[in-house]
């Protein structure tokens, strides 16, 4: 039995190292990047304030409430503008411009 004696200064470092690892590891695994409205708006210029509001409101893209501030999910955000492409048919003209 060879056990290295800490000392409790040694201990808490080490579980400190631990819990960070773990909080680092959780954080990339369970969320994508979370972005204020703004940064969303930036970093997506396909979306406008109006559509992103009406995203919201139909409830195609969910938030996270902090205050008055609205938080998303980069992949929330990338899977809703995935859903929104329109497959062409017909000479290359949408479906939903064909009946307009």
């Amino acid at each position: 039995m060879n056990q290295k004696k800490y000392s409790l200064g040694e201990l808490f470092f080490e579980i400190g190292c631990l819990l960070k690892k773990y909080e680092q590891n959780l954080a990339e695994n369970t969320t994508g990047k979370l972005l204020k409205t703004i940064q969303v708006l930036e970093q997506y210029p396909l979306l406008t304030q109006y559509g992103l509001d009406q995203a919201v409101k139909e409830n195609k893209i969910p938030i996270i409430k902090r205050g008055k501030l609205n938080f998303f999910d980069s992949r929330d955000i990338e899977n809703y503008i995935q859903n929104q492409k329109v497959v062409s048919k017909n000479e290359g003209i949408s479906e939903k411009i064909k009946y307009v």
